[in-house]
């Protein structure tokens, strides 16, 4: 188990998927507990880091190894 979380956005026509980690599955169950966390967020099976992703070329990849011009157009 990899006690990370994940949320996805589509806005515009620009996917997003940000990534939450944890140090153990009770601190990723106390975070899904609370107000609505539970209907916006799931269990992650990606294998990503913790950050934000945008979709492009079929993969996924983190915005901060994205030059700003490249990310303004996905």
């Amino acid at each position: 188990m990899t006690n990370t979380i994940e949320t996805y956005t589509n806005k515009l026509g620009r996917e997003r998927k940000t990534i939450k980690s944890f140090k153990n599955a009770d601190d990723m169950h106390k975070f899904l507990n609370k107000g609505d966390n539970a209907l916006n967020w799931k269990e992650s099976t990606l294998g990503l880091k913790r950050g934000v992703y945008a979709y492009a070329g079929g993969q996924w990849h983190n915005v901060k190894s994205l030059d700003s011009s490249v990310l303004a157009h996905i």
